[in-house]
């Protein structure tokens, strides 16, 4: 029986799930990333405890590759990865905004979801769903803008934030075309972080470079 851990820690919100591909059980969220190392393990073994479950039994993990927080990515990237090579199971990735949009637009529709990304700029991208065939379209694919760009065109969308961030939707994107996919080398695979962290920024800075550099 396929039993699936998910979780997002690419926003302020961090929520962790538990299911089958479709049917998750509903999002734990976590109080904040302050101390998200050690949290997400503890709600991790608490939900598992919760269903009767061990880790042994889980038969993949599902995790927001970003763009997002630089810090809770890298976090949730390293304890999807341990998990996956202690348990030798698959892992499975998408992007943080689209898990955002399916949880915004359950019953189908056009969805533009937005994330702060800092210095004036925004992760945005534009997906629809209900598509033939349960496919995912996107409609624009996540990247960063400046927050006063033009909309996208097209609409009217349904509005999506990091509000809607959600590892129960992650679930509902496995075994959907163009949702969630497998990694093929977990070990050497990184999240798209969608740009440098502010650590980064301000050395490149330093050495006259831009941070898209």
């Amino acid at each position: 029986m396929t039993l699936l851990l998910a979780f997002d820690t690419a926003t302020d919100r961090p929520t962790l799930a538990l299911g089958r591909p479709g049917a998750p059980g509903p999002d734990v969220a976590l109080a904040s990333r302050r101390d998200l190392s050690r949290d997400i393990e503890r709600a991790a073994g608490r939900l598992l405890a919760a269903h009767a479950a061990r880790p042994a039994d889980l038969t993949g993990v599902v995790v927001a590759d970003g763009p997002g927080s630089f810090t809770g990515l890298r976090i949730g990237i390293a304890f999807a990865k341990g998990l996956c090579r202690a348990l030798g199971v698959p892992l499975l990735v998408a992007p943080s905004l689209l898990g955002a949009a399916r949880a915004a637009a359950p019953e189908g529709g056009d969805v533009l979801v937005a994330y702060d990304a800092l210095r004036g700029d925004l992760y945005r991208a534009v997906y629809r769903f209900g598509a033939a065939g349960g496919a995912v379209e996107v409609l624009e694919p996540p990247g960063l803008v400046r927050a006063d760009a033009p909309p996208p065109p097209g609409g009217p969308f349904i509005a999506a934030g990091p509000a809607r961030a959600s590892a129960a939707a992650l679930l509902c994107l496995v075994s959907v075309p163009n949702g969630a996919s497998a990694v093929a080398d977990p070990a050497g695979w990184e999240p798209a972080y969608g740009r440098p962290a502010e650590a980064e920024a301000r050395l490149l800075a330093g050495h006259g470079r831009s941070a898209g550099a």
